[in-house]
């Protein structure tokens, strides 16, 4: 339906216009690039693509960027960037980027980047180490004598370390019988361990060390620190101190670097760019004097490709022509301003497949009615419609963005009409009477509407499949298959209406018969061919569980409706004087956006499983690869085109 037929255009042109294509392409941003390295797989034809040239070159432009990257992720830590989520992109033409791209001032502010985070590793090794220094030495905070001057002399040993806490007792009645020209100092002690000052003269060394030895003693070295651990620790402390100050430098220095943010975006952008364009140079075909480019193009936007190449590239060659069998042809969508972002819901699911026609024109339309029903409050339709509408006028987004915002602005839309028909304007609180039911008064009449809307959208999906058999030339699978399905449907349906009955029955009679004689017409065997006919029959439960789907529409827009009454209530209830009045307000306010979030976020998930479930499992395959061009694609700035230059 709005599937555009897809074309491979073929480009020969001197070697020396490489770089001049690429950037034409880049910004028509109307062709898909194709990789032909992947179709010439010998080793020995490598050459025509790979060239030390273009690889240092693709290098050599990561590194800036990279280097780009890291400086505005440095300043992002210090100085976080104050731009509107909603403010335009400032334009530039490439001339200037590239220009600002020589800058010395930009890139002596990149390396001073790299110099700021040099210091700042320094620091935090040096802190690390500090506080590991720290920690070791917490438990000798009470000793007393100097860390350098623990170390044995010639006839005197001296150690620190540790001993179970509950051995202490008998490792002192052990050292005083058998070694007693020791001395054990306890100088702190948890609840596992004791830190100990051992000192003893090494004419007992031997004696000291069996006694150690049977109480699981742990030698500890302390690190090498001047004075005690106590002022070791508090000059660690004074340390530390200054480790903030020269943080704090560095952040100042970042702040003052901070003016070169808006330069270095746009210098982002650009290497951004042209690495792109390199990484596209690298897939062409190349000979001493030409090279070979393919890609995918719609075909309406043929003539005008060309055009746009010959004009600067006279001397190139161009050809179009049809996709071969085992291609992997991208999907190509044009559908009107109202379809276009619905493309969204199906992309989600998969795009169309090569068997498959594009849906959205039947997708767009259920799923708007739905999604209004579902939120069915007019006063959250204006909200979100006049979002949506703001959103695209002020951030001129592109692809799936472009789509979502225009599904949220076109379910406001509809829900702004449901809400009315239903009388929900914040829920009670401005008391509008509805233009047609109160969902609340009457819900089988919107029960009943919703098992309608669902019938009909069955009836689309057995007809859209049926459609899809008849043009790919399978006429009895469309009427097998799915006419015989819809006679004996439409008969069941018929039956509600008692004049019609005689009717009624002989379809139904028609449809049910059919069935059986040929949904079993694959299996072997006139017994298995009935048997499997008989029990396709069995599928009317499948079709009714997908009626009764639907009912989430009512339930989905009561729930609206029931939450923003509660909301209603419990904001009144605070209203008896001033504090009271802000506070109703408040409520309002909060419970309100509270409830249209989450009842969005419901239409849009359970109006999406609609499509999915009930609809697109009687027709559509998917399998579809979503067209993928090459374009300018810019984080900060927007590219000026050669018009507005």
């Amino acid at each position: 339906m709005a599937k555009v037929d897809v074309k491979k255009m073929s480009v020969i042109a001197l070697r020396r216009d490489k770089s001049k294509l690429v950037e034409i392409l880049q910004k028509l941003g109307k062709v898909e690039v194709i990789d032909i390295r992947d179709k010439i797989p010998q080793e020995e034809w490598s050459k025509l693509f790979e060239t030390h040239e273009s690889a240092r070159e693709l290098n050599e432009i990561q590194g800036k960027l990279g280097e780009v990257q890291f400086a505005l992720d440095l300043l992002a830590k210090y100085v976080p960037a104050k731009k509107s989520l909603f403010a335009e992109k400032e334009a530039f033409d490439e001339a200037a980027m590239e220009k600002l791209s020589r800058s010395e001032e930009l890139w002596a502010a990149v390396k001073e980047c790299r110099d700021l985070e040099a210091r700042l590793n320094a620091l935090k090794s040096e802190e690390m180490r500090l506080l590991s220094t720290v920690e070791l030495l917490k438990p000798w905070k009470g000793l007393d004598i100097p860390v350098q001057e623990i170390k044995p002399t010639e006839k005197v040993a001296i150690f620190t370390g540790s001993l179970p806490a509950g051995t202490m007792d008998t490792v002192k009645a052990q050292l005083s019988e058998k070694a007693p020209e020791s001395s054990l100092e306890v100088i702190s002690a948890d609840r596992e361990l004791a830190y100990v000052l051992l000192v003893y003269r090494k004419s007992v060394e031997q004696q000291v060390s069996e006694i150690l030895k049977d109480n699981s003693w742990s030698k500890i070295d302390l690190p090498p620190v001047d004075g005690t651990p106590a002022q070791a620790i508090e000059q660690a402390a004074q340390k530390q101190k200054e480790f903030e100050e020269i943080r704090q430098q560095i952040a100042q220095k970042a702040a003052g670097l901070s003016e070169q943010r808006p330069n270095l975006e746009v210098v982002y952008d650009y290497y951004n760019l042209v690495s792109s364009r390199v990484g596209v140079e690298r897939t062409a075909g190349n000979t001493r004097e030409t090279f070979y480019m393919e890609g995918w193009v719609a075909k309406p936007d043929m003539e005008r490709i060309e055009k746009a190449v010959l004009k600067r590239l006279p001397e190139a060659y161009i050809t179009f022509s049809d996709p071969g069998e085992e291609d992997d042809v991208p999907v190509v969508l044009k559908n009107p301003a109202f379809v276009e972002p619905f493309e969204m819901i199906t992309d989600l699911y998969s795009p169309p497949g090569k068997s498959d026609f594009d849906p959205n024109k039947l997708v767009s339309v259920f799923y708007f009615i739905f999604f209004g029903m579902m939120l069915s409050d007019a006063a959250y339709g204006i909200v979100l419609a006049a979002l949506g509408i703001w959103a695209l006028r002020t951030l001129k987004p592109r692809g799936m963005m472009k789509k979502l915002l225009g599904v949220i602005t076109l379910g406001g839309i509809s829900t702004i009409f449901w809400g009315a028909m239903f009388g929900g304007w914040l829920g009670d609180l401005l008391g509008l009477p509805p233009l047609w039911i109160n969902p609340l008064e009457e819900p089988m009449t919107l029960l009943m509407l919703s098992f309608a809307l669902g019938i009909i959208q069955i009836f689309a999906g057995l007809g859209a499949a049926f459609y899809k058999n008849f043009k790919a030339g399978n006429v009895l699978d469309a009427v097998f298959d799915q006419g015989l399905w819809l006679m004996l449907l439409i008969g069941i349906l018929m039956f509600l209406y008692p004049p019609l009955t005689g009717v009624a029955k002989v379809l139904t009679a028609v449809g049910a018969v059919g069935l059986v004689l040929t949904q079993g017409r694959s299996k072997k065997g006139i017994i298995g061919k009935l048997i499997s006919g008989v029990l396709s029959l069995y599928g009317v439960t499948g079709y009714l569980s997908d009626v009764l789907s639907y009912s989430r529409i009512l339930a989905l827009g009561l729930a609206t409706g029931v939450i923003a009454m509660v909301i209603n209530t419990m904001a009144k209830m605070l209203g008896f004087n001033i504090i009271g009045y802000v506070l109703m307000a408040v409520a309002l306010v909060v419970g309100h956006a509270f409830n249209l979030v989450i009842n969005v976020l419901g239409s849009y998930v359970h109006s999406s499983r609609l499509q999915y479930v009930e609809f697109f499992g009687k027709f559509y395959d998917g399998g579809g690869r979503t067209f993928n061009p090459f374009m300018v694609k810019t984080k900060y700035t927007n590219l000026m085109s050669e018009e507005e230059l």
